[in-house]
């Protein structure tokens, strides 16, 4: 028996498949646009919140596809390889006029190989980073996809090559945020007096992620806090998972009556309203350049994922805005170097410097100025001209 309960007049009916929170907020953006071309389109598969409230329909938590580095996948694989299987069986007895797979490309690509040999049409959201490490895996693509929508700019150029069929189509984000983001209109939503010191603590959307950086991030803030006695330190969190493991380790580390104040979601009011924002490597580190904010990262996985990676990775950078401009504008700070002094430095250089804070936002203005193409849209467009397609057949 199917999972995935369509009703009997949906059209299209779309599986859709999302891995983690920058998941979530592209499907939820397409599912919107796609709802306005399709009235009648029903969503089925992994979803995470935001897309549960754009109307689609989750068989599986998405924090269990919310898995990173080689060790950590491992040890997750017998639940994400039934997770497989069941989505497969689902999509073969349920027969999806499409399957949407976003991000997650090691869970997702597969999954998509095998939908596709069933003749459903495939649509992957979010190109690998194909132009950072393992670029044979385009090969892995050309076989699981029918279409790919792309988020930066010179990707497209790369499908082109490869003749693997590809939308640019800029990034959701881009859209959704303001070009002049205006900290004091944030600061007053979040009730923060004037004049006071703001710093911005993400430390990541998964669970593995805060367990390997929440140690790191607080003994940074403890230094901190000690140069500046007032700086109020905002941590938004996707789960609450996340969040009881973030406390446990400010009661661990005594750390607890400083001047923190947690929330539930509202990471873009926390980075608008921040001076300075320290995060984990990721999409965060896109949504802090589009709200304009200095920008410090910093990333820890295992020794034997690290050194995996390292060997394989083609670029100098692992941050979003330095990958786009080509260049170090947002500091990184990597495993071994991914200690409390540097990033006390290097939040104390921009906090104390607004001269350089500045120039980081006019350099973020003009990056977020390229990359904003109603991308949402742009990617319900094509999806449609695909389903046009298939009808016609």
């Amino acid at each position: 028996m199917s999972e995935f309960n369509f009703t009997p007049h949906a059209w299209p009916k779309i599986a859709i498949v999302a891995g983690e929170a920058s998941g979530d907020i592209l499907g939820s953006g397409l599912i919107v646009e796609l709802l306005k071309i399709f009235p009648n389109a029903e969503f089925v598969g992994v979803a995470g919140p935001k897309m549960l409230a754009a109307g689609a329909t989750s068989i599986e938590p998405m924090e269990t596809l919310s898995v990173g580095g080689i060790v950590e996948v491992l040890k997750h694989l017998p639940k994400l390889l039934a997770l497989r299987k069941r989505l497969i069986q689902s999509c073969q007895k349920s027969r999806p006029d499409l399957f949407i797979g976003i991000d997650a490309p090691d869970f997702n690509l597969g999954l998509a190989a095998r939908v596709k040999r069933l003749g459903i049409p495939t649509v992957h959201y979010v190109s690998p980073s194909i132009w950072a490490w393992r670029p044979e895996r385009i090969k892995k693509i050309k076989k699981a996809v029918n279409h790919i929508l792309l988020l930066l700019p010179f990707e497209k150029k790369i499908y082109e090559q490869a003749e693997i069929p590809a939308t640019y189509v800029g990034h959701p984000l881009a859209d959704q945020m303001p070009i002049d983001v205006k900290a004091e209109a944030y600061r007053e939503l979040l009730n923060i007096p004037p004049h006071t010191q703001v710093l911005a603590l993400l430390p990541g959307s998964r669970q593995r992620e805060v367990t390997a950086l929440a140690p790191l991030f607080i003994e940074t803030v403890v230094e901190l806090s000690e140069r500046y006695p007032k700086l109020l330190i905002l941590v938004p969190f996707v789960t609450r998972e996340t969040r009881l493991l973030f406390e446990r380790e400010m009661w661990l580390r005594g750390a607890q009556n400083l001047n923190w104040r947690l929330m539930f979601g509202h990471s873009h009011e926390a980075m608008s309203a921040a001076d300075v924002v320290l995060l984990a490597s990721g999409t965060a580190a896109l949504e802090s350049m589009l709200a304009k904010r200095p920008t410090v990262v910093a990333y820890r996985v295992s020794n034997l994922t690290y050194r995996i990676v390292k060997s394989k990775y083609l670029l100098p950078f692992v941050s979003l805005p330095n990958i786009i401009s080509d260049r170090f504008l947002v500091p990184e700070f990597l495993q071994h170097e991914a200690k409390k002094e540097n990033l006390t430095l290097a939040i104390a250089n921009y906090l104390e410097d607004k001269s350089i804070r500045l120039k980081i936002a006019d350099k973020f203005t003009e990056m977020h100025l390229q990359m904003r193409c109603s991308a949402s849209i742009v990617a319900a467009q094509a999806i449609q001209k695909m389903l046009a397609s298939k009808s016609r057949c």
